[in-house]
């Protein structure tokens, strides 16, 4: 049967004019492959202690760094973490010299001289934090959009982002009381304030660290005869950093907890959220003192997406999001924020809707501008927005720009 090619060009063109969409919806914008130093300074891409490597991937929303240092090998996921990580191997560094002092030394005493070793081993022989790291970056870059579409699949207790070793130690979500706070006595929390770093870091190499020089100085003494040179923090941080430092686990429970219930979160949601061992006892401390800076309306239902983070990485884009809401709010009283929303939507009282997005890289995929999109036509319909403003860290590619721009936010 021979065919008319004029016709069938007819026929195809009639058919891609009864469905537009088929030409409307251009293919995803492929991840980028970037060098750190093109996105880094000069001291963020090396230090005296430090060195990132070249090679950056960015599969999803956030830079997967790989960071080497003479404490070992670490993935940042994300310029935020590659922040702290720098933070935290520079203190490493410093509990390394105090380790190996004089001072120290002479404080171990005799009877303690292997436990002064110990404490030198957690950060000269560190483990390999980079090994099992990453993939669940690469399932958290796809679903900003509402709460209740995530499949129940992806629900599991897992952390994609743990070695096996790390999840052995952590645990279930019942014993996350235990995990992470076992062992942060007030000498481990004298010294990480000596050394501006969180007491409660999942930084194994670092806890190992903090508690080696702890048992030898338990009482904290030692820290007054030291000068470490790290900066300290500012703002925020320093406030938060400050309440951990200075108060015992037990009291700071007690303070989350308040705070969580002046939110208006249910003793059900309350006690769920606590349990989140991808949540440590620093995390959920950031995320309440932010919230309850701002008292927003629908707070609680952030707290139960939050409380439904499957991996630290995701945990801490809800943190950083709360952080960014502060800021906001500084500025710009806040009203309220969208409820069902992974991305932290929220309207200030002259009616702007900001949409929060602590990221490193937005491109142009077809979820992310569905995303965007029911996020501008909600925050209008339920939040009573009447311009729409998208605040975020992250490079845009231009063809993000432009989608986001179609969809009413002002980049």
């Amino acid at each position: 049967m021979r065919v008319n090619a004029r016709h069938l060009l007819l026929t195809l063109g009639a058919s891609l004019l009864l469905a537009p969409g088929l030409l409307a919806q251009p293919a995803d914008e492929p991840p980028p492959t970037v060098g750190a130093s093109s996105i880094l300074s000069a001291t963020e891409l090396r230090g005296p202690h430090h060195t990132v490597e070249e090679r950056v991937a960015t599969p999803g929303f956030f830079h997967e760094f790989t960071i080497t240092s003479e404490f070992g090998t670490f993935t940042a996921l994300g310029k935020r973490e590659l922040t702290r990580y720098v933070r935290e191997i520079n203190a490493l560094y410093e509990l390394s010299q105090v380790s190996k002092s004089d001072i120290f030394i002479e404080a171990a005493g005799q009877s303690l001289v292997n436990v002064a070793k110990g404490a030198t081993n957690a950060v000269t022989k560190p483990v390999d934090t980079a090994k099992g790291v990453g993939s669940g970056l690469k399932r958290m870059g796809t679903n900003l959009g509402r709460r209740s579409k995530r499949a129940v699949d992806e629900m599991g207790d897992d952390d994609p982002e743990l070695s096996e070793e790390e999840k052995k130690a952590q645990g279930s979500g019942a014993t996350n009381a235990a995990y992470g706070v076992l062992g942060v006595n007030s000498a481990v929390r004298k010294w990480a304030a000596k050394v501006q770093v969180d007491p409660y870091t999942t930084n194994l190499t670092l806890k190992q660290a903090l508690e080696g020089i702890a048992k030898v100085d338990a009482a904290g003494s030692l820290t007054t005869k030291f000068v470490v040179p790290i900066p300290p923090l500012v703002g925020p941080a320093a406030t938060v950093g400050n309440l951990v430092w200075s108060t015992d686990p037990e009291e700071l429970r007690k303070i989350n907890e308040a705070r969580a219930r002046e939110l208006g979160v249910t003793s059900d949601d309350a006690k769920k959220f606590f349990l989140n061992n991808r949540l440590t006892l620093t995390m959920q401390t950031r995320l309440l003192a932010a919230l309850h800076a701002v008292k927003p309306g629908n707070a609680a239902d952030f707290i139960t997406t939050v409380t439904g983070a499957r991996s630290e990485r995701e945990a801490l884009f809800f943190i950083h999001s709360a952080e960014m809401l502060q800021e906001l709010h500084a500025r710009s009283p806040v009203k309220a924020v969208l409820t069902d929303s992974r991305a932290l939507v929220a309207v200030t009282r002259t009616g702007e809707g900001v949409a929060l997005l602590p990221v490193d890289w937005l491109r142009e995929t077809k979820t992310a501008v569905a995303t965007m999109t029911e996020a501008a036509a909600r925050a209008r319909k339920e939040l009573g927005a009447t311009t729409l403003r998208l605040q975020t860290e992250a490079h845009l590619t231009e063809r993000a720009k432009a989608a986001f721009s179609a969809a009413g936010w002002t980049i």
